[in-house]
């Protein structure tokens, strides 16, 4: 009977001291304390950590949820404080693996969860709000540090078991360094809470006489403007009297606060606030819920908060109430707390990270003590290890020699924290009295950081960031005043100006760059604003304007440059501009895409000549797009040999007989299909890349060329077309001999073309290399020959062995006589200097005969051939060898 009887008590004491813990959680999820701003602490997981280690994982952790579900649905407690559930649940799985290392499992969950995950809620929560997170997490971390460390301390040196009949075995012994730690980090945190306790009641205090005397000199300011002189109150006695008031008020009176004055059914009359005149302050939404002292109270938005939302008391403000003598009415000043927020928050955040501090120093100081004291005894330990055997060994046995003063050593600890916990108090009272000299540092630095972001040093003009701010205003005030009308951006480019900079130095160019400034602002009118947005790159905004307006204004723009500038010690300098021009909401609705737009637009207005505007459309960006796209793919085609070879017969006039081949370029892009030449091509020669490309193409049309002899057929010359830019940047001399070399071909079957573009710069380089060529037995034949700047002096200057008629002389020739009479000048001045003529793009029967006529000596056309690929070109070598053999 006894043991049933046993068991039975067993039962009801496990389950009322289990009880007792949820109990005694619940009333510390009642009992909270409160800091400023919202912030609390709890002892809810104290009591969680004690039911985890009495009674096990699953009653610990109910222990937990019971407690903090109580405090959402019934205490309105943010649903943040179910992070508690996830620290006991971690914690609890973490003493499966750590027996009795409590605190130490604490201090991992808040390191790699805790931490993390607090800062992502009250980030998120507080977000626009002006509260700084970092006092939420800290809070929450020394919150659970410092449960876990009190439950630890609680359930190692009290007899919790044996009390509560859960067993009968012996506490274990504790070490000398867990208690050393324990002491010392109790001590830590017991100073911490209490300075956190008496700084959360000065800073009340200091914030709520602040604003008390504000609110005086507020009312005082008034109240000597209003009674000329005489600090003493009066009502408004007519409409006059109150606007009178009201401009006093307007005048005298900070953005900061809001002053009001009531007559006696508490009717707002006068305010700094306009939306209040004439509403009652009943009205506000706000209720008292705390008198401070004298005619200073806090007040709150009616209702409760919200369970989602962390708490940061800025919604609260202090009021401050002076009634007339006569209770006529009353003066009411609101200061909003939020003007605190930044600078008790900064404070708590440095007692924080003094706690942090003196918490590694104090660990630093306890792990030395610990070793300086332990090491004797571990010394002795080890000595008196078979110390039986020892001495009947006769080895001789040394005690270790000890001074230990391990009680002085740690009562120096004691006093170095206690000085470092003083200094803090000191610092603390510090920063207290800094709060004017910051807050006036502050209203003294706001203006210059308002230019410094807002404004261009250089002219003065609105940069970029108010262009933006100042779009997102005129949307949005359509938006509100529910209209729908036009916003346009015009970017002006200064073309060239960079040249200014190179020649004349950027002194100079910042003096032409406020010179242009000062033009342009000569067109800003009503609505329209000028801009900077930095370089020679200027912006309008032109709201509620029509196209024809806008193209009127674009005009104006470019003729206002016209008239030269000048600048001392420099000639006249002549600029011209770009405008390109993007409208709202019809080009786009996002900000940042109409600016684009208009940079896309003037970008387009500068290739198409100086001096000129465009309008935004959608093709111009899918052509930059498209244009970027094959500019940055040009490194890959040529990396993955997207580029190949196509090859154009060139026919003898003479005989009928292939003669000569023409290496074309193709690209076939993956996504894109086959690209012609004439789009990328430029942009390679833009870029610089065609130096490479021409590379390729020289090597593979050499080599394809070689193998074609090799394999016995008819040996003719591969014609390649070699960039400009090799003449000026390249090194086409070594390009040539590396391909001879690598493919082992003839010089004298390989001629190259080059436009009449080369003669245009250095032209004594060009004779040189030309010379060269010549001199390696390479013919050299002008491409496009009567479309460029050809000089005849210099055609009769250069070996040259055979000029190509562009096809737009070829075209149409049997039916023109001015161009016939054209050709056969051409055909017979270059026969005069013992060159060839090579006829291009002959497409019919007509055209060729009358070549042929005319004593051309190759033709070349789709007439007799497009352009083919090698292994079909190989094809038409072969039938011609075979035709040549018979």
């Amino acid at each position: 009977m006894s043991n049933p009887l046993q068991h039975r008590r067993h039962t009801w004491t496990t389950a009322g001291a289990f009880g007792a813990c949820i109990m005694l959680a619940i009333t510390a999820e009642w009992n909270e304390f409160h800091f400023v701003f919202g912030v609390s602490f709890s002892l809810v997981s104290l009591f969680a950590y004690l039911a985890l280690t009495l009674f096990g994982f699953w009653r610990g952790l109910a222990a937990a949820v019971i407690p903090l579900f109580v405090g959402v649905l019934f205490l309105q407690h943010p649903y943040t404080h179910f992070i508690g559930i996830l620290e006991i649940a971690v914690v609890g799985l973490l003493l499966r693996r750590y027996k009795a290392r409590l605190f130490g499992s604490a201090v991992i969950f808040w390191l790699l969860i805790g931490i993390p995950l607090s800062y992502l809620i009250a980030a998120h929560s507080f977000a626009g709000s002006g509260a700084d997170p970092r006092l939420f997490v800290l809070i929450a971390a020394i919150n659970g540090l410092f449960n876990a460390l009190f439950a630890e301390i609680l359930q190692q040196y009290l007899p919790l078991r044996k009390w509560l009949r859960l067993g009968h075995l012996s506490r274990p012994p504790v070490s000398i360094s867990r208690v050393l730690m324990h002491l010392t980090l109790g001590i830590v945190f017991g100073s911490f809470l209490l300075n956190m306790a008496i700084n959360n009641m000065s800073s009340v205090r200091e914030i709520s006489l602040y604003a008390n005397e504000i609110s005086k000199q507020a009312i005082s300011t008034v109240a000597r403007e209003w009674n000329n002189g005489q600090n003493s109150l009066r009502m408004p006695v007519d409409k006059t009297d109150i606007e009178q008031l009201q401009d006093i008020i307007d005048r005298f009176s900070f953005d900061f606060y809001t002053i009001n004055v009531l007559d006696h059914n508490d009717i707002i009359l006068a305010s700094n606030a306009d939306s209040l005149i004439g509403t009652s302050l009943h009205n506000s939404g706000y209720r008292v819920c705390k008198d401070l002292f004298g005619s200073l109270s806090l007040i709150a938005p009616n209702g409760n908060e919200q369970p989602f939302y962390l708490h940061a008391m800025q919604p609260e403000k202090f009021r401050y109430t002076a009634s007339l003598p006569d209770e006529s009415g009353s003066f009411v000043v609101e200061v909003p707390v939020s003007n605190y927020v930044n600078y008790l928050f900064n404070k708590y955040i440095v007692n924080f990270l003094y706690l942090i501090a003196f918490g590694l120093l104090a660990a630093g100081i306890s792990l030395l003590t610990n070793r300086y004291f332990v090491r004797s005894l571990q010394h002795l330990a080890v000595s008196s290890t078979n110390m039986t055997v020892k001495l009947r060994q006769h080895t001789e046995w040394k005690m270790p020699q000890s001074n230990i003063i391990e009680i002085h050593s740690l009562m120096s600890n004691f006093r170095h924290m206690a000085s470092s916990l003083l200094h803090l108090f000191n610092e603390s009272q510090r920063s207290h009295t800094q709060l004017q000299a910051q807050a006036q540092l502050l209203k003294q630095s706001e203006e210059q950081l308002q230019l410094l972001a807002f404004y261009d040093n250089l002219t003065g003009l609105p940069n970029r960031l108010k262009l933006t701010r100042r779009m997102q205003e005129l949307i949005a005030l359509q938006k509100e005043q529910d209209v729908q009308q036009s916003i346009a951006i015009m970017a002006i480019d200064i073309n060239r100006f960079k040249l200014v900079n190179d020649t004349l130095g950027h002194s100079k160019g910042d003096e032409l760059l406020k010179l242009i400034a000062d033009r342009l602002r000569l067109l800003e009118n009503t609505g329209c604003e000028l801009f900077r947005l930095g370089s020679d790159e200027f912006v309008f905004t032109a709201p509620s304007i029509n196209k024809e307006q806008l193209q009127t204004r674009a005009h104006a723009i470019c003729d206002m440059l016209i008239e030269p500038f000048v600048l001392e010690g420099c000639m006249p300098i002549y600029l011209t501009a770009s405008v390109g021009i993007s409208v709202y909401p019809e080009d786009s609705n996002d900000v940042e895409s109409i600016i684009q737009n208009a940079d896309i637009a003037m970008y387009h207005a500068k290739q198409d000549g100086d001096g000129l505007f465009q309008f935004y459309v959608p093709q111009l960006a899918t052509d930059l797009e498209e244009k970027m796209r094959l500019e940055n793919g040009l490194h890959k085609a040529l990396r993955d040999v997207q580029f190949s070879l196509h090859y154009q017969p060139k026919m003898s006039a003479e005989t009928g007989e292939l003669c000569g081949i023409e290496a074309l370029i193709r690209w076939q892009h993956p996504e894109l299909g086959m690209i012609p030449p004439d789009k990328f091509i430029p942009l390679a020669e833009k870029s610089g890349f065609i130096l490479e490309i021409d590379r390729w193409v020289f090597h593979e049309a050499c080599r394809q060329n070689k193998a074609w002899q090799d394999a016995g057929l008819k040996k003719i010359p591969v014609s390649v077309n070699i960039s400009a830019r090799h003449f000026y940047q390249g090194s086409l001399k070594e390009m040539i001999l590396a391909g001879l070399n690598e493919t082992g071909i003839e010089p004298q079957y390989i001629s190259i073309e080059i436009t009449e573009g080369v003669f245009m710069q250095n032209i004594d380089r060009v004779i040189e290399t030309i010379l060269f060529l010549r001199s390696l037995g390479i013919q050299i034949s002008i491409d496009d020959f009567g479309t460029g700047y050809s000089s005849l002096n210099k055609l009769q200057l250069l070996p040259i062995s055979d000029v190509k008629l562009d096809r737009s002389f070829i075209q149409g020739i049997s039916r023109d006589e001015k161009k016939s009479s054209i050709v056969k000048a051409i055909i017979e001045l270059v026969h005069s200097m013992n060159m060839k003529v090579v006829a291009e793009g002959v497409e019919t029967a007509d055209e060729s005969r009358y070549c042929k006529d005319l004593r051309c000596d190759e033709l070349q056309g789709y007439l007799f051939s497009r352009p083919l690929p090698a292994g079909q070109f190989e094809d038409m070598l072969r039938s011609q060898s075979s035709e040549h053999v018979s």
